[in-house]
């Protein structure tokens, strides 16, 4: 009798909030007999793993000079025991969040495997909040940033993409934020450009803050609001909505993700492969 393999699933957890989830990630979680992951983020999505499901925190930054597991090798054993195995990645894997590096070490293994899209924080925070990241017949053109290390000339480039009307969003920038202000300003970007933050998107703390260059710390500050954040900063960006309530918001999607009776579980029989 022939052994039965399955693809990996690399599936991208999005922003945080469980419902925000896609159909197919739900799928894979529930059917899953091992999943892996590395990405704390991801902790929120645990509960769609099936009963029963192994599921392993690889610890990239162990303390107690423990060894870093690789999840990478971790997924080459299981995958040879002809287990079901995911591998969780915040946000979506192919946007920032390594699911790349996943992919070429897979392929070098001759592991097949399968990428499921995750909703990106920048993405989400522009739908729940209402923020036009484009403009019609204005902008055409949205740029998504790891802002954590950039170097200067780099920054100064990205202040000449204002001119076109282009939305710049910025991950990981906070650190760095004070910096790339002071840049852009020397490029002639005003105090007065538009900036919109989103924290702890999709999250039971989230917040959202329209503000300008000039007065983003001082919006922070007087909002507490704490990272992880996304900044959009462009000419046309500005948010239609507002957190609101958020307990009675997250009541409501919560009432709204309740299966109507059982759930769906992928079969996933297409990602059989015979040995």
């Amino acid at each position: 009798m022939k052994k039965i393999f399955y693809k990996v699933s690399i599936v991208g957890t999005g922003p945080g909030d469980v419902s925000l989830l896609t159909v197919q990630a739900v799928d894979c979680l529930r059917d899953a007999e091992v999943v892996l992951y590395d990405c704390l983020p991801a902790t929120n999505v645990l509960k769609e793993v099936r009963p029963g499901a192994e599921i392993i925190f690889a610890d990239k930054f162990p303390k107690n000079g423990e060894e870093a597991k690789d999840v990478i090798q971790l997924i080459e054993y299981y995958y040879h025991q002809g287990l079901k195995v995911v591998r969780l990645r915040a946000g979506d894997g192919m946007m920032f969040n390594g699911a790349d590096v996943d992919a070429r070490r897979l392929t070098a293994l001759g592991i097949p495997f399968r990428i499921v899209p995750g909703i990106t924080a920048a993405c989400a925070a522009s739908n729940i909040f209402a923020i036009p990241t484009t403009e019609i017949h204005k902008s055409n053109a949205i740029v998504h940033l790891i802002a954590c290390e950039m170097e200067e000339e780099h920054i100064r480039h990205i202040a000449g993409l204002f001119r076109y009307g282009t939305t710049v969003a910025l991950y990981m920038a906070f650190d760095n934020l004070k910096k790339i202000f002071e840049l852009f300003k020397e490029e002639g970007i005003k105090g007065d450009m538009p900036v919109v933050i989103a924290s702890m998107i999709s999250l039971i703390d989230e917040d959202c803050a329209v503000t300008t260059m000039s007065e983003t710390f001082e919006t922070i500050e007087k909002r507490e609001m704490v990272s992880p954040f996304v900044f959009f900063i462009g000419c046309h960006v500005t948010a239609y909505l507002n957190p609101g309530n958020k307990m009675a918001r997250f009541a409501e999607q919560k009432m709204a993700s309740q299966p109507s009776g059982g759930y769906r579980v992928g079969i996933q029989s297409e990602n059989k492969i015979s040995d």
